[in-house]
């Protein structure tokens, strides 16, 4: 299974917030065997996200979109991607009453636009967010997942461990495990020229060199039927 990662908020352009989440979800996403073979990052823009779908779509299997799940004018994700997809929105009572919980645990005020997020996709599958007001979902179509989750790194992390991450393991069909070896006192143009031969011929494990600061590191992956 090949995977996109698509973060949305103007503010990560901007360089306001830093994207944790990709880094978070492709090391997970490797765990379960999932190749991650793009990361995407843009604002808050229904119309390249659109175009940033329609590309992700023709190359993978699974693409997770974190962001742009919350109540204010701008957050478009969820009716970008479903309008994509040709999915009805529909009320979810168990979405407004925890949102309504949330906010007299926190003893706030609800907001007449926090009512956006008590929409939900009709035929997803539904993941209530525990630590948060937007819930995420999945929809399969087309022999392909879509995912949207918070992109609140704390929601995000809940809502993956709780629900995206048992979900996909129903597809799960390999185990990708990865070896680290770390090299001191040479560059990385001679590691890579003394290993060469195994680089050149490789199919799987796989080899990769990598230049740190100060040393290099050469990755060693295999992708197998089990870990």
């Amino acid at each position: 299974m090949k995977s996109a990662i698509v973060a949305i908020g103007t503010e990560l352009l901007f360089g306001h917030t830093v994207n944790t989440n990709a880094a978070y979800l492709s090391q997970e996403l490797n765990e379960l065997g999932i190749d991650v073979v793009y990361h995407y990052t843009l604002g808050d823009n229904p119309d390249r996200l659109k175009r940033i779908v329609g590309m992700a779509s023709e190359d993978c299997d699974l693409i997770i979109f974190t962001g742009g799940l919350g109540p204010t004018e701008d957050d478009l994700t969820k009716e970008t991607v479903c309008e994509y997809l040709g999915e009805p929105l529909v009320y979810n009572q168990e979405a407004e009453e925890r949102i309504k919980k949330h906010f007299e645990r926190l003893n706030l005020t609800l907001s007449p636009n926090n009512r956006k997020q008590t929409y939900v996709p009709e035929h997803g599958e539904i993941f209530q967010n525990e630590v948060g007001t937007a819930p995420g979902f999945a929809i399969r179509k087309n022999r392909k997942v879509y995912a949207c989750m918070p992109g609140v790194p704390g929601e995000m992390k809940s809502m993956w461990q709780r629900s995206l991450k048992p979900y996909l393991m129903k597809f799960e069909d390999a185990a990708i495990v990865s070896r680290r070896v770390e090299l001191f006192g040479m560059g990385e143009s001679l590691a890579e020229t003394k290993l060469m031969d195994l680089i050149s011929t490789q199919t799987d494990p796989t080899l990769a060199t990598y230049a740190k600061q100060g040393n290099v590191e050469i990755r060693i992956t295999s992708k197998r039927s089990t870990e």
